[in-house]
Protein backbone atom coordinates (compact mmCIF):
# COMPACT_ATOMS: atom_id res chain seq x y z
CA UNK A 1 0.00 0.00 0.00
CA UNK A 2 2.75 2.47 0.90
CA UNK A 3 4.65 1.60 -2.26
CA UNK A 4 1.76 2.79 -4.43
CA UNK A 5 0.86 5.89 -2.44
CA UNK A 6 3.00 8.40 -4.27
CA UNK A 7 2.65 7.57 -7.95
CA UNK A 8 5.69 7.21 -10.16
CA UNK A 9 9.27 7.14 -8.87
CA UNK A 10 10.65 10.68 -9.01
CA UNK A 11 14.30 11.57 -9.63
CA UNK A 12 14.25 14.53 -7.22
CA UNK A 13 14.12 12.09 -4.29
CA UNK A 14 17.55 10.74 -5.23
CA UNK A 15 19.42 14.00 -5.70
CA UNK A 16 21.45 16.10 -3.32
CA UNK A 17 18.82 18.48 -2.06
CA UNK A 18 19.90 19.60 1.39
CA UNK A 19 16.80 18.10 2.94
CA UNK A 20 14.41 20.23 0.88
CA UNK A 21 11.74 17.65 0.12
CA UNK A 22 8.68 19.31 1.56
CA UNK A 23 9.12 19.25 5.32
CA UNK A 24 7.63 16.84 7.83
CA UNK A 25 3.95 17.72 7.84
CA UNK A 26 1.26 15.08 7.65
CA UNK A 27 -1.76 15.31 5.41
CA UNK A 28 -5.05 13.48 5.56
CA UNK A 29 -4.89 9.67 5.44
CA UNK A 30 -1.16 9.13 5.00
CA UNK A 31 -0.54 12.04 2.67
CA UNK A 32 1.84 14.97 2.91
CA UNK A 33 5.58 15.24 2.34
CA UNK A 34 6.63 12.75 5.04
CA UNK A 35 4.44 10.00 3.60
CA UNK A 36 5.39 10.87 0.02
CA UNK A 37 9.07 10.29 0.90
CA UNK A 38 8.17 7.03 2.65
CA UNK A 39 6.23 5.87 -0.40
CA UNK A 40 9.14 6.74 -2.67
CA UNK A 41 11.56 4.64 -0.57
CA UNK A 42 9.25 1.61 -0.65
CA UNK A 43 8.74 1.97 -4.39
CA UNK A 44 12.50 2.34 -4.91
CA UNK A 45 13.06 -1.02 -3.17
CA UNK A 46 10.81 -2.86 -5.60
CA UNK A 47 12.01 -0.91 -8.67
CA UNK A 48 15.65 -1.67 -7.85
CA UNK A 49 14.87 -5.37 -7.34
CA UNK A 50 13.16 -5.63 -10.74
CA UNK A 51 16.07 -3.84 -12.44
CA UNK A 52 18.64 -6.04 -10.70
CA UNK A 53 16.71 -9.22 -11.52
CA UNK A 54 16.66 -8.24 -15.19
CA UNK A 55 20.40 -7.54 -15.18
CA UNK A 56 21.06 -10.91 -13.54
CA UNK A 57 18.98 -12.63 -16.24
CA UNK A 58 20.95 -10.83 -18.96
CA UNK A 59 24.35 -11.56 -17.41
CA UNK A 60 26.81 -13.89 -19.10
CA UNK A 61 28.06 -15.04 -15.68
CA UNK A 62 26.61 -18.50 -14.98
CA UNK A 63 26.19 -17.80 -11.27
CA UNK A 64 23.97 -14.83 -12.13
CA UNK A 65 21.76 -16.20 -14.87
CA UNK A 66 21.86 -19.79 -13.64
CA UNK A 67 19.77 -19.07 -10.57
CA UNK A 68 22.47 -19.13 -7.89
CA UNK A 69 22.12 -15.38 -7.35
CA UNK A 70 18.58 -14.06 -7.04
CA UNK A 71 17.17 -10.58 -6.59
CA UNK A 72 13.88 -10.81 -4.70
CA UNK A 73 11.82 -8.37 -2.70
CA UNK A 74 9.68 -8.88 0.38
CA UNK A 75 7.22 -6.53 2.04
CA UNK A 76 6.17 -7.16 5.66
CA UNK A 77 2.70 -5.71 5.29
CA UNK A 78 1.35 -3.77 8.24
CA UNK A 79 3.28 -5.11 11.22
CA UNK A 80 3.08 -3.93 14.81
CA UNK A 81 6.74 -3.27 15.62
CA UNK A 82 8.70 -0.68 17.60
CA UNK A 83 8.75 1.46 14.48
CA UNK A 84 5.41 2.80 15.69
CA UNK A 85 7.04 4.18 18.81
CA UNK A 86 9.39 6.42 16.82
CA UNK A 87 6.90 7.38 14.11
CA UNK A 88 4.30 8.32 16.71
CA UNK A 89 6.85 10.59 18.42
CA UNK A 90 7.36 12.49 15.15
CA UNK A 91 3.70 12.75 14.17
CA UNK A 92 3.42 9.46 12.29
CA UNK A 93 1.38 6.37 13.02
CA UNK A 94 0.47 5.17 16.46
CA UNK A 95 -0.68 1.81 17.75
CA UNK A 96 -4.04 3.46 18.51
CA UNK A 97 -4.85 4.38 14.91
CA UNK A 98 -7.86 2.62 13.34
CA UNK A 99 -5.71 0.98 10.67
CA UNK A 100 -3.76 -0.91 13.33
CA UNK A 101 -6.66 -3.32 13.75
CA UNK A 102 -5.42 -4.81 10.47
CA UNK A 103 -1.81 -5.14 11.71
CA UNK A 104 -0.09 -8.42 12.31
CA UNK A 105 2.69 -9.12 14.77
CA UNK A 106 6.27 -8.18 13.96
CA UNK A 107 7.07 -11.89 13.89
CA UNK A 108 4.37 -12.55 11.28
CA UNK A 109 5.67 -9.57 9.32
CA UNK A 110 8.98 -11.39 8.85
CA UNK A 111 7.33 -14.28 6.98
CA UNK A 112 7.56 -12.70 3.51
CA UNK A 113 11.28 -12.07 4.07
CA UNK A 114 11.86 -15.63 5.28
CA UNK A 115 9.85 -17.00 2.35
CA UNK A 116 11.88 -14.93 -0.12
CA UNK A 117 15.10 -16.30 1.36
CA UNK A 118 14.23 -19.93 2.04
CA UNK A 119 11.17 -21.06 0.08
CA UNK A 120 12.48 -23.44 -2.61
CA UNK A 121 10.00 -22.04 -5.16
CA UNK A 122 11.54 -18.55 -5.01
CA UNK A 123 12.90 -17.45 -8.38
CA UNK A 124 14.90 -14.42 -9.45
CA UNK A 125 12.60 -11.39 -9.52
CA UNK A 126 9.91 -12.79 -7.19
CA UNK A 127 7.97 -10.55 -4.83
CA UNK A 128 6.63 -11.86 -1.50
CA UNK A 129 3.96 -10.10 0.54
CA UNK A 130 1.19 -10.99 3.02
CA UNK A 131 -1.95 -12.37 1.38
CA UNK A 132 -4.83 -10.71 3.25
CA UNK A 133 -6.36 -7.25 3.72
CA UNK A 134 -4.74 -5.56 0.74
CA UNK A 135 -1.40 -7.28 1.38
CA UNK A 136 -1.25 -6.03 4.98
CA UNK A 137 -1.41 -9.33 6.90
CA UNK A 138 -1.66 -13.07 6.53
CA UNK A 139 0.48 -15.84 5.11
CA UNK A 140 3.31 -14.92 2.75
CA UNK A 141 2.55 -15.37 -0.95
CA UNK A 142 4.17 -14.40 -4.22
CA UNK A 143 2.44 -11.39 -5.76
CA UNK A 144 2.73 -9.60 -9.10
CA UNK A 145 4.48 -6.26 -9.28
CA UNK A 146 2.38 -3.12 -9.53
CA UNK A 147 2.38 -0.78 -12.54
CA UNK A 148 4.69 1.75 -10.87
CA UNK A 149 7.39 -0.83 -10.17
CA UNK A 150 7.45 -2.15 -13.74
CA UNK A 151 8.10 1.21 -15.42
CA UNK A 152 11.39 1.13 -17.33
CA UNK A 153 11.84 4.88 -16.84
CA UNK A 154 11.75 4.39 -13.06
CA UNK A 155 14.37 1.64 -13.29
CA UNK A 156 16.61 3.88 -15.39
CA UNK A 157 16.27 6.80 -12.95
CA UNK A 158 17.09 4.64 -9.93
CA UNK A 159 19.90 2.65 -11.55
CA UNK A 160 21.60 5.87 -12.71
CA UNK A 161 21.27 7.49 -9.27
CA UNK A 162 22.56 4.32 -7.58
CA UNK A 163 25.63 4.13 -9.82
CA UNK A 164 26.32 7.84 -9.31
CA UNK A 165 26.25 7.28 -5.56
CA UNK A 166 28.11 3.94 -5.40
CA UNK A 167 30.00 3.56 -8.67
CA UNK A 168 29.28 1.34 -11.67
CA UNK A 169 27.77 -2.05 -10.94
CA UNK A 170 29.42 -4.84 -12.92
CA UNK A 171 27.00 -7.74 -13.19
Amino acid sequence: MARNGGGDLEANYFGKNGGDLGGNSNGFFFSGPKWKRYSQTKLANSVFTVALAEKLNESTDESCNGGKIKAVVAAPGLSATNLFVTTNQTGGMSRLMWIMRFAQSGEDGTMPLLSAMFDPTTKNGDFWEPKNSGNMSGPAVKVPYDKYTKKKESANILWKASEEACGKFDI
